[in-house]
């Protein structure tokens, strides 16, 4: 699996990480409010059921004091209602022949709910609560013969109360999801964990460390894909080490009957004007044949050390125009037209020498195979790397060919299988730039044609 995939899934695991935390929040969210609106409704339910039970039990029995003292025929009923002297805060009115008495000003006979003093009035005991300039208050209201007596009592300490108690609860809820968000967190970090370290080694995996696998006692759970994976990670290195040991054998077995051919070809060509006219096509023929199978095998050797990790790579600091230079001078390619701008000049470029020469020599040659000829070499230094560019006045390569032309036998639809190539060129740079530390890619040049970039690690400075 490339890079690029394992790039594609980390966010992937990231929002799989959210989605957790997401949705242990919410359920930590619903169940504080949840337990909160019932405890407060409770709490509620349980402190007016008192309040109320109490303010029955308390009018019940001034009602019946009243009585006794004939509240009715006396000339000062309010005197008598101040000398109740009620237990909790409360303001006793009494209603008689038409007439109010009360034992303060705190509740004018006006704040008392018309629809309670009529059922009074009528013989029913009645109970209200309502809002009196603010305050909560509970009116209860009880017939004493001919009259109607009523108590208003203050709901304000209550109110106080579950105001108290709705900011505790809130407080609460708040404190309950935050620790529920960190607690999904922390979770979140140790159920995926063992994910990371399995897209750890396939991503060391992908980047050629075959002999990399996971831990057996990464998890007990996950046991079975890790040893699954580690099964899959063997028989991969393992076809992958058949298949190059293959290639490398052909490639070998290749070369003695080469080296033979090779030997008789140039004793023929040697005699070349001794041939006829159709032997001396058939020599042409066989020439490029032969040439073509010898720059085959020696691809495919190539190849073969690159995909088993024997070639060794030896990377120095180098200055980028004595590079190039010395690439063009030793591929006799004096004639491209080179452009460095003042940037790229300065730096110095980590590579493998051999290896930048071979990959620009494909790039050279592809260029003159199939781009009608190199335009010019552009170096340029951006940031921490260089950029190295062969622009050639080709067709262009289609937008989406231009990954698959990378790829080992690939060539673009419009071309041809041409002359003495092996159709491994592009692949083998791709390999040698990768193994640098360096990226390829190609792109369209304004005009027409196809510009190849090969991108390396400079030094910093």
């Amino acid at each position: 699996m490339s890079e690029r995939a394992f790039a594609s899934r980390r966010p992937v695991a990231r929002g799989l990480r959210t989605k957790i935390v997401v949705r242990f929040t919410t359920v930590a969210v619903v169940l504080s409010i949840l337990l909160g609106t019932i405890t407060y409704l409770t709490v509620r339910q349980v402190l007016m059921d008192d309040r109320k039970a109490n303010a029955v039990q308390q009018v019940a029995r001034d009602s019946r004091m009243l009585a006794a003292l004939g509240v009715s025929s006396s000339s000062n009923p309010s005197a008598i209602l101040v000398s109740l002297r009620p237990p909790t805060r409360s303001t006793p009115l009494l209603l008689s022949d038409g007439r109010w008495f009360a034992a303060s000003l705190q509740v004018r006979p006006e704040d008392l709910p018309v629809d309670l003093v009529a059922m009074v009035e009528e013989g029913t005991p009645a109970r209200q609560t309502v809002r009196l300039r603010g305050v909560p208050m509970l009116v209860v209201g009880v017939p004493i013969g001919s009259d109607s007596y009523f108590e208003v009592m203050s709901l304000a300490d209550i109110d106080s109360t579950l105001l108290t108690l709705s900011r505790v609860l809130i407080s609460a809820g708040l404190i309950t999801t935050a620790v529920g968000a960190a607690l999904a967190a922390w979770i979140s970090a140790r159920v995926l964990r063992p994910l990371r370290e399995i897209a750890v080694v396939a991503s060391q995996i992908a980047d050629g460390a075959l002999e990399s696998r996971l831990d057996g006692s990464l998890d007990m759970d996950l046991a079975a894909l890790t040893d699954a994976f580690n099964r899959m990670a063997d028989s991969l290195q393992s076809r992958i080490a058949r298949e190059a040991r293959f290639a490398s054998d052909v490639a070998h077995e290749l070369r003695t009957p080469l080296t033979t051919l090779l030997t008789t070809l140039s004793v023929l060509e040697g005699r070349r004007d001794e041939l006829s006219t159709q032997g001396q096509e058939a020599l042409g023929l066989l020439a490029t044949d032969v040439r073509r199978l010898e720059r085959t095998a020696a691809d495919l050797i190539e190849i073969a050390k690159l995909d088993a990790g024997v070639d060794t790579v030896e990377l120095e600091p180098l200055p980028v125009s004595s590079v190039i230079g010395g690439v063009l001078s030793r591929l006799r390619r004096s004639d491209i037209p080179v452009d460095i701008d003042r940037t790229a000049a300065r730096k110095l470029i980590r590579v493998d020498q051999r290896r930048l020469e071979r990959v620009l020599a494909n790039l050279i040659d592809n260029a003159d195979t199939h781009g009608e000829g190199v335009h010019r070499l552009v170096v340029e230094g951006t940031g921490d790397v260089v950029r190295i560019a062969v622009e050639d006045h080709g067709p262009g390569v289609p937008e989406e060919e231009s990954e698959r032309i990378f790829e080992r036998f690939a060539r673009g639809s419009h071309q041809a299988a041409p002359p003495g190539g092996s159709g491994l060129g592009l692949a083998l740079a791709f390999e040698n730039t990768r193994v640098q530390g360096g990226r390829i890619w190609v792109e369209p040049v304004s005009g027409g044609g196809a510009r190849f970039v090969v991108e390396l690690e400079a030094e910093p400075g």
